[in-house]
């Protein structure tokens, strides 16, 4: 384009004219869909970069669920980690749905087999595996809700009312209200993988006898499955600083729950 530009081609000559034409379209083509992917991706320009070029072969590791904060006279309930020796808030990661496959097959998503149950390996929770390249179209799917869990009630009734902690008979029908979701950025895990988090997170809204039997919950005191705890020890993640110990280990995303926030303290 730069030589015919500054020597252009014969009158007679069409081949050169026909290839300069095609040049042109071709790079401004280009230019196009440069400009527009660069404004799909204006609010997230560094996650871009960071997706398309720098990690772009590189598995990235995607968590993607669901947290409730349960409060009662300013106490949050946390409940014992199944993978992790802490607390957190009650939920847990996202299922897919039959058709999931046809993403997970075109984006070449790989299932974390390393999350283990009762019941075995954990099959369907969106904990995967993505090519950095393709992780963006990746969220798109997730954040379009086809094909995947979108209710938070399973983690709920796993982890309370399957556990014992909170009676079915009161708790089998249950409000809540979507707060925000929190997503970090591509940060190192302790497995030396890169990965990315991303919660929902629900505030519970108890009824009249289910507020009651939170209170009556509550005057028992912790135990061994749940604890509660006040903003303060959330936000030091277990540490009393007054007493210079820690009174519980508690997970960093009960943190970023509590102050519907990431960071990286």
């Amino acid at each position: 384009i730069l030589f015919r530009t500054f020597f252009p081609a014969n009158e007679n000559d069409q081949l050169s004219s026909t290839l300069f034409n095609l040049s042109i379209e071709l790079v401004g083509g280009i230019i196009l869909y440069g400009l527009l992917q660069l404004l799909q991706n204006i609010k997230q320009l560094k996650f871009y970069y960071q997706t398309q070029f720098l990690y772009r072969k590189k598995d990235i590791r995607l968590s993607l669920a669901y947290l409730y904060r349960i409060k009662i006279d300013n106490k949050y309930l946390l409940v014992k980690s199944n993978h992790r020796d802490y607390f957190q808030p009650v939920g847990g990661a996202y299922k897919t749905l039959p058709g999931s496959e046809k993403i997970f097959e075109k984006l070449d998503v790989k299932s974390d087999r390393l999350i283990e149950t009762e019941k075995g390996i954990a099959k369907g929770d969106l904990r995967v595996f993505v090519k950095g390249i393709n992780v963006i179209e990746f969220l798109e799917w997730y954040n379009s809700k086809e094909d995947r869990e979108i209710s938070p009630w399973r983690e709920f009734c796993e982890e309370l009312i399957s556990t014992d902690i909170l009676h079915w008979k009161y708790f089998r029908f249950i409000d809540y209200k979507f707060k925000g979701t929190i997503k970090t950025p591509i940060i190192n895990l302790d497995s030396g993988d890169k990965g990315i988090f991303i919660f929902d997170v629900y505030d519970f809204i108890p009824n009249n006898d289910q507020i009651k039997i939170l209170r009556d919950l509550l005057s028992l005191g912790d135990t061994e499955k749940y604890i509660w705890v006040d903003e303060y020890l959330i936000n030091r993640l277990g540490h009393d600083e007054r007493t210079k110990r820690y009174v519980y280990k508690i997970g960093k995303h009960t943190k970023w729950a509590l102050n519907l926030k990431w960071d990286n303290g």
